[in-house]
């Protein structure tokens, strides 16, 4: 292998985590989702559950159990790449989330935990106003050949696109 496709190797598949069999596994667990209990795989909809679990009063519906449990497992199993794919973040290393973040996100601890806490309550509005997560419809309806998993999921990219380029013209970057 030439150096630079060994270069450009190392950048992909170096870490221990590599995205090929991390996007196996999804699509293997989205498949045993699918065939085991016969629902797509989503997180929008765990986390609708657990609020719902959440309302005093509330009856617990049996038939939502995996929805939270799964959402301990996509916690867990980040926690779990974290520590096994070199020194967590946390232990001395700085993330780097390239030139955007550090025009919009502010410097400050409280400002960046807003800043996420007010971008994951739009992503939830968004996913729950959709029908579902990019998650739900692009890696589980996608794949079950659902029409309105391929429209969102279309949508999805084409406002993701969208949005960069709007960011990088308005911010000049």
């Amino acid at each position: 292998m030439t150096d630079a496709l060994s270069s450009l190797w190392a950048t992909f598949f170096n870490p221990l985590w590599t995205p090929v069999l991390v996007g196996a596994l999804i699509a293997l667990l989205a498949f045993a989702q699918r065939w085991l209990v016969d629902q797509p795989l989503s997180c929008s909809t765990g986390f609708a559950c657990l609020a719902q679990r959440a309302r005093p009063g509330k009856r617990r519906d049996r038939e939502s159990d995996w929805r939270v449990v799964f959402l301990l497992g996509i916690i867990l199993g980040g926690l779990l790449a974290a520590l096994t794919d070199g020194v967590p973040a946390w232990q001395g290393t700085t993330a780097e989330f390239g030139r955007f973040y550090t025009a919009l996100v502010p410097d400050s601890a409280w400002g960046a935990a807003l800043w996420w806490i007010g971008g994951g309550i739009l992503i939830g509005l968004g996913a729950r106003l959709a029908g579902g997560c990019t998650s739900g419809h692009t890696i589980a309806g996608v794949a079950m050949g659902a029409p309105a998993s391929l429209v969102a999921s279309a949508v999805f990219f084409a406002v993701a696109v969208g949005t960069a380029q709007l960011a990088a013209w308005v911010l000049g970057v």
